[in-house]
């Protein structure tokens, strides 16, 4: 298993150079300069703004060929400086220290209610197959996984938030976010997201427990007269759990970056899918390759870190 940790270490380090360098290259090759758009920022545009473009693109490298800029990217980013972002004029690890947090609660909270949620009701509704509590979880998963979490989360602002005046219609980064407040405004962006979530949740989970209620251990665990109790707790839920992992880990890394990008921007969460938002429309280089490095690196360990947990809870698995 170390060998095997190792190995795939090293592959998460040349695939994230890859997503590095083919990132970095299209934002260069895309029309636009984020000199022009910083200028603009600042309200600098003088007798001769080209002037000023030139000067900038000179402070910031951004007049040398591509390649020396790729170069010169790297070797910052190996020492840890990932580059100043221009829309901003602060450091973009300074950047991300201070906007990481919003977008971490959102996700860690939403995954929470996901995961609890979706995998109570997907035991209960094999478990209770073809009965109305089963159809009505198949219902609603449906209905869940059709809706858009965008046109949810506007829904949810129009009617908590207008309407009937429960919740805040923005974020107030004012709050402590530990807090009860914070909790609370938190509820809506978590509900839109788990939503969606849970329905995915029901449905998969739903389908790997009866895929397990049919082996041939869970008639033999019944014919022993174990209580039904034990029978789908620590013989059909364990055995049902491997793929239930994968789709933990592989849900975390997707919410990371996207659905969680889109409730940001609807809810005003100063988080990073917010940043790396106004980023893109700022042609903010150093902010929009460091934000999608992280994202691509957070999916690479996601990954690693499922076959390990595969070991333990299948210990059949072994990795060469």
């Amino acid at each position: 298993m170390k060998a095997y940790i190792i190995k795939r270490l090293i592959y998460t380090v040349i695939i994230a150079w890859g997503v590095l360098t083919i990132t970095f290259v299209l934002l260069r090759l895309a029309p636009g300069s984020p000199a022009d758009k910083y200028l603009a920022n600042i309200g600098a545009r003088a007798q001769n703004p080209s002037q000023v473009i030139a000067a900038i693109e000179a402070r910031y490298g951004l007049n040398k060929p591509i390649h020396e800029q790729y170069f010169d990217y790297v070797s910052h980013v190996l020492r840890g400086d990932w580059g100043w972002s221009m829309s901003t004029s602060m450091p973009v690890t300074q950047l991300l220290k201070r906007h990481w947090i919003y977008s971490f609660q959102v996700v860690l909270l939403s995954s929470i209610l996901s995961a609890v949620i979706g995998i109570f009701i997907g035991v209960i509704a094999a478990v209770k197959q073809r009965t109305m509590v089963d159809y009505l979880a198949t219902f609603f998963s449906f209905v869940g996984i059709s809706l858009p979490t965008f046109w949810l989360g506007i829904m949810f602002i129009l009617l908590f938030g207008v309407q009937l005046g429960w919740f805040k219609t923005y974020y107030d980064t004012g709050i402590p976010i530990l807090s009860l407040a914070n909790l609370k405004q938190l509820t809506l962006p978590a509900a839109t997201l788990t939503i969606g979530q849970v329905a995915g949740w029901t449905r998969y989970v739903r389908s790997s427990v009866l895929d397990n209620l049919r082996q041939d251990f869970v008639t033999a665990a019944r014919a022993k007269g174990l209580p039904e109790r034990v029978v789908i707790g620590k013989h059909v839920f364990r055995n049902a759990m491997l793929p239930i992992i994968t789709l933990i880990l592989s849900e975390l890394g997707g919410l990371v970056f996207a659905g969680a990008y889109l409730i940001e921007i609807i809810f005003g969460i100063p988080g990073l899918g917010r940043v790396s938002f106004n980023a893109v429309f700022a042609d903010d280089y150093a902010v929009v390759v460091a934000i999608v490095l992280i994202g691509a690196f957070i999916v690479l360990i996601t990954n690693l870190v499922t076959d390990i947990a595969y070991t333990y809870v299948d210990p059949r698995i072994r990795y060469v």
